[in-house]
């Protein structure tokens, strides 16, 4: 083992680099952030080729002298902050003194600033961490940093970039999380000389969420539980997507994330939404310093709460009955968590010693119950934090075994005999050794997705056309994506075409889906291929095309004929891995008739 040793300081720098500068749009965040704390009003943001090539960030903030110009690039140097106590009453982006050096580190590094009481300007000029030189210049009040050539010294980091398209949105979704930060901050993008965002200040939240979200129709839910004030704007639940990529949350006016939080949102719709869909929109979470942690990540894009339970209570509280009186959705149920619990009572005493009392955030809620809401990540059963109310006796006698018995794996679907249709949901059908109950959505989905796959596999998926295009309004970095993707996308059987920033038009679907919205049909493939966060277009469409398939086939709810169930089993027969459909869930349940002779006694 080699003796210890204190590392250089240029790889030391580098290293740290690599906790803040994770990409380019790293880079945009973080000098976005310290124009913001220099008290600009506008700011005015470059990037050329996904900010590879070049990233310029020009703000009218108060500027630097020459002393702190010099000292902006050294490591841990800041004006922020001065002690540890600090921390904990922070109204700042930035703390630590690194975002500068850490640049500067990894790039060709240009800073121009001037003072207002300054006659003239600095430049800084760094590359690869090295100060090449600070001279007096020409320049407007406030601070131009331009950066070049990011990870030039590091080409392993830089080979883990993705395609330009895929960058080029990460640095317009970080200029839209500053617009709903900061209301009062004029920010406009310009992606390789064109510009493509343009948010003017405004007075309020209010008045700022219309210009990310357009005309889409939003309910503003607006509340308070002790030191927590909610602020949210959530669009109805027919426009909620798949992933939590369309939800914002910012806490003290810092965008983050929060797996929780989204998750909270997201039950605060009950069951109008399916499990791993999210509504689009923003949350504002606003609460005293104190009760928060803003040194928990190094690009400070998480945050520690002093009572995460008591928070996403409140949280959910506030939004049920705000989306309740908002759309007309049934109010779920959920119970409050112990008051009694030890890691409870450190937490309320935190909040005590800090004066203030976060166990009011846990008042009980006394709307209620409805319905059944899956439980947060983590939390083992409905029963520790959920609860129904039953509406209706049960009338049906209850099966004692743990899951449903299931037929053999050399099922012959065709031979099975239709008998009737349950409810417009499942197929009852007679076989040889008992009776097959088959959920007709899973059935025809599993049909479904073995043709679209097999055809998008030869290269042979038909389309049709629309008589009149469908238009759909879409993220930066999803209409990237189908620029980047366009024929791949065509070969999936969809003539998407990009209109605009925001703006897609769909021209054509394939055949197999015509059941399903178009809209509905595009937003499932970006929504996958999102995911796989611009890895590959293959990375994602096995599951793209699993989704699609569910849209486009037969639903719960749809009345189906003898004939029209009969083909169904039949095509199941050639269907691959016919007993579950696309995304696992099981298509039959089968019971014998000994099975049934002993429930009713004649065994």
């Amino acid at each position: 083992m080699a003796n210890i040793r204190v590392l250089p300081p240029e790889v030391a720098s580098q290293i740290a680099a690599g906790e803040v500068v994770e990409r380019p749009s790293s880079a945009v965040k973080e000098l976005i952030e310290n124009a913001i704390d220099a008290g600009a009003t506008r700011c005015d943001i470059a990037i050329d080729a996904g900010g590879i090539t070049r990233i310029t960030v020009s703000d009218d903030g108060h500027g630097m002298s020459e002393e702190d110009a010099r000292l902006s690039i050294e490591r841990h140097a800041t004006s922020k902050l001065n002690s540890v106590a600090e921390l904990f009453h922070l109204t700042s982006f930035g703390f630590r003194g690194e975002a500068l050096p850490a640049i500067a580190s990894v790039s060709r590094f240009q800073l121009h600033t001037r003072t207002v009481q300054s006659a003239s300007g600095i430049e800084v000029r760094v590359e690869g961490g090295q100060l090449l030189g600070v001279v007096p210049v020409g320049c407007p009040v406030g601070t131009t940093v331009q950066v070049s050539d990011l990870f030039f010294n590091v080409p392993a980091r830089r080979k883990f970039l993705r395609a330009v398209g895929t960058e080029s949105a990460h640095a317009s979704e970080v200029v839209e999380a500053a617009a709903l930060a900061c209301t009062g901050v004029t920010l406009t993008l310009r992606r390789d000389g064109r510009q493509v965002r343009e948010y003017l200040r405004v007075s309020s939240r209010a008045e700022r969420v219309p210009q990310l979200f357009g005309t889409e129709t939003m309910a503003c839910c607006l509340g308070e539980r002790g030191p927590l004030r909610v602020e949210a704007y959530l669009c109805r639940p027919e426009q909620a997507r798949s992933g939590a990529a369309g939800l914002r949350i910012l806490v003290n006016g810092r965008p983050v994330r929060d797996r929780r939080i989204a998750a909270t949102v997201a039950q605060a719709y009950g069951s109008v939404l399916e499990r791993g869909r999210y509504p689009r929109g923003v949350v504002y979470l606003d609460l005293p310093s104190p009760l928060l942690d803003v040194n928990a990540h190094p690009q400070k894009s998480e945050v520690r709460f002093a009572d995460a339970r008591a928070v996403t209570d409140a949280l959910y509280g506030i939004l049920t009955r705000s989306l309740a009186g908002a759309f007309g959705l049934a109010v779920p149920a959920r119970r409050d968590p112990p008051l009694t619990s030890e890691p409870y009572r450190e937490r309320a005493a935190f909040a005590r010693d800090q004066h203030h009392p976060a166990s009011s955030l846990s008042a009980p809620d006394p709307s209620p119950a409805v319905t059944t809401l899956d439980p947060l990540p983590g939390e083992a059963s409905a029963s520790n934090g959920f609860e129904a109310q039953r509406t209706e006796p049960v009338i049906a006698v209850r099966d004692s075994a743990a899951s449903p018995i299931r037929p053999g794996p050399n099922l012959s679907w065709s031979r099975l005999r239709f008998i009737a249709q349950l409810r417009q949901t499942f197929f009852l059908c007679e076989g040889d050794d008992g009776l097959y109950i088959l959920d007709q959505h899973a059935a025809a989905e599993r049909v479904t997705f073995t043709r679209f796959r097999r055809a998008y596999q030869s290269r042979a998926v038909a389309c049709q056309a629309l008589l009149f295009p469908a238009t759909l309004e879409v993220s930066v970095r999803e209409a990237d994506l189908v620029e980047q993707y366009s024929q791949q996308i065509a070969e999936v059987g969809l003539d998407v075409r990009v209109r605009g920033p925001e703006m897609l038009s769909i021209h054509a679907v394939p055949k197999l889906l015509q059941r399903a919205s178009p809209e509905r049909l595009v937003r499932d493939l970006l929504s996958e291929v999102s995911r796989t966060g611009g890895r590959g277009f293959s990375d994602a469409v096995d599951l793209a095309l699993a989704t699609m398939a569910c849209h486009g086939s037969l639903r719960a709810g749809d009345p189906a004929s003898p004939s029209a169930a009969t083909a169904l089993l039949e095509a199941l027969d050639d269907a691959d891995f016919a007993g579950y459909c696309p995304h696992g869930r099981p298509i039959v349940t089968f019971t014998s008739y000994a099975e049934l002779e002993r429930k009713v006694g004649r065994r």
